[in-house]
């Protein structure tokens, strides 16, 4: 098949590009013709939030470019990775114009919450979900922080539903977990438009040495309240961890925090924005990797990396983040938030490394079955020969 993927970056760093980047690989190898089309962030166009917002709404000259490849490229399927703000869910209309069908992968909530994380004032937000006009984020200016941008986006939003774009013209959405599907279909988008398709991460394989003496817990992320840093902080200070030790590779508004503690407690070792090989081989040392995430969180690939060098998880308990670590064995869940239950959970650790050995097992099955390229390449072929077929002639 033929792919044209369509994405808008982001400013910061983000799971989004790196998937759209792993996908092109993955379908390159699968035989797939694959070709990207993509807009700057905003902030790298000299674009405010209001206008963004604006572009957001209906993107004439993104819809002009993007008709254009189409008719250069000839694709049987073109993919949208993140529309939102420049490109426009216009871009759907496009390709149904053209007579091509298109799939669109759920990386933030987005489509229902025009913040895309679900997450405001320091709590879980659903305030939007099941709104067709998602007055509460204008209201509380979830967008970058404007009264006037919220409007825009939320205007493009409302005026998409009422036109139909994502009911007819989007043929599949490719929600990263259950929890994610659901949310969406609460929104209200058709059912059987909603798949579940997991991200994966190349394997790196699994080192089969000597586990090292030194015993560690790690957590690999951007230092952000949201990403649950200062439960982590105030967790590892109350737990009863022995000799076991906790390291930090991050970058974020909260390093400065995470560096003061580092200072203060020589059991915590701070290693700054460390890169992907890197991040692997501390993770394959480690006892377990810490994903206390406080909000939506889709598919972390932190998770994806730490199953696949076989290490067990511990991760806050919001569904979308913890359902299949519970399902597969390969970790445990604390309450979100609660310092006390992670503690708990740390000091369990401490006392008994046994059962965190028995779960490696688990973990790496877990990555084969759901998170390898091999599962991830199939079922992307299952979704785009489904709307390739829906899309020819009876």
């Amino acid at each position: 098949m033929r792919i044209l993927q369509l994405h808008n970056h982001h400013a910061g760093p983000g799971g989004a590009m790196e998937v759209l980047a792993h996908e092109a690989q993955l379908l390159t190898a699968g035989g797939h013709a694959v070709r990207s089309y993509t807009l700057a962030a905003t902030e790298q166009l000299g674009l405010g939030p209001v206008r963004a917002g604006l572009k957001a709404v209906w993107n004439v000259e993104a819809c002009r470019d993007v008709e254009d490849t189409i008719r250069a490229f000839r694709p049987d399927v073109v993919h949208v990775h993140t529309p939102f703000p420049l490109l426009s869910p216009a871009v759907f209309r496009t390709a149904r114009k053209l007579g091509v069908p298109s799939v669109t992968t759920l990386h933030s909530y987005r489509y229902s919450c025009i913040a895309a994380i679900c997450h405001r004032g320091g709590h879980i937000c659903e305030d939007c979900i099941g709104k067709r006009l998602k007055w509460p984020g204008v209201v509380h200016r979830c967008y970058h922080d404007s009264l006037g941008a919220s409007a825009a986006l939320t205007l493009g939003l409302a005026v998409h539903r009422a036109a139909g774009t994502f009911h007819e013209a989007v043929d599949r959405f490719l929600a990263l977990t259950d929890f994610s599907r659901r949310l969406l279909i609460r929104d209200g988008i058709p059912a059987d438009k909603v798949v579940v398709k997991h991200n994966s991460v190349p394997d790196p394989g699994v080192d089969a040495g000597d586990r090292p003496d030194e015993r560690f817990v790690f957590f690999a992320g951007r230092l952000l309240d949201i990403k649950g840093v200062r439960t982590l902080l105030e967790a590892w200070q109350r737990s009863a961890h022995g000799d076991v030790r906790l390291r930090i590779a991050g970058d974020g508004p909260l390093r400065g925090l995470v560096e003061d503690r580092a200072r203060a407690d020589p059991s915590i070792s701070y290693h700054g924005w460390v890169a992907e090989e890197a991040v692997c081989d501390m993770m394959r040392d480690a006892d377990l990797v810490l994903v206390p995430s406080e909000w939506y969180e889709g598919l972390p690939l932190v998770i994806l990396r730490s199953l696949a060098v076989g290490t067990p998880v511990v991760v806050s308990d919001l569904e979308t983040i913890s359902a299949d670590v519970l399902a597969d064995g390969t970790g445990e869940a604390f309450a979100v938030g609660d310092v006390g239950s992670l503690a708990a959970v740390l000091t369990r650790l401490a006392a008994d490394r046994t059962p965190w050995i028995q779960r490696r097992v688990c973990a790496r099955r877990s990555y084969e079955r759901r998170y390898s390229p091999t599962a991830d390449l199939r079922a992307l072929d299952a979704v785009y020969a489904s709307v390739v077929d829906g899309a020819r002639p009876g």
